[in-house]
């Protein structure tokens, strides 16, 4: 009678290993591109709310063009550059 010292891998266990890393590099591919595309999505939504604009839906923030006006309705002017205060050449003040 021989005895086996040594046991090998079945053939079936393979070639199934072979088929899921294909099947794993595939997804890879389609999800890092559908990936990209989500995060560019997400960045153009977000834009118009980022830092650099005063006027943010549900803050009480505005672009005042005279500060008189911002400290009479009780408010204080935010130090800095906002672009939608920039191009009404105005200054942001917080409510």
């Amino acid at each position: 009678m021989k005895s086996k010292k040594a046991q090998g891998l079945p053939l079936n266990v393979i070639i199934i290993a072979v088929i899921v890393l294909i099947v794993l590099i595939v997804l890879v591919v389609i999800f890092s591109g559908r990936i990209t595309l989500f995060g560019k999505g997400v960045k153009e939504q977000a834009s118009p709310y980022e830092a650099k604009n005063c006027e943010i839906p549900g803050t009480n923030r505005k672009c005042y063009s005279l500060r008189e006006d911002c400290y009479t309705d009780g408010g204080y002017i935010i130090q800095g550059r906002y672009e939608d205060c920039i191009e009404q050449n105005a200054e942001c003040c917080q409510l």
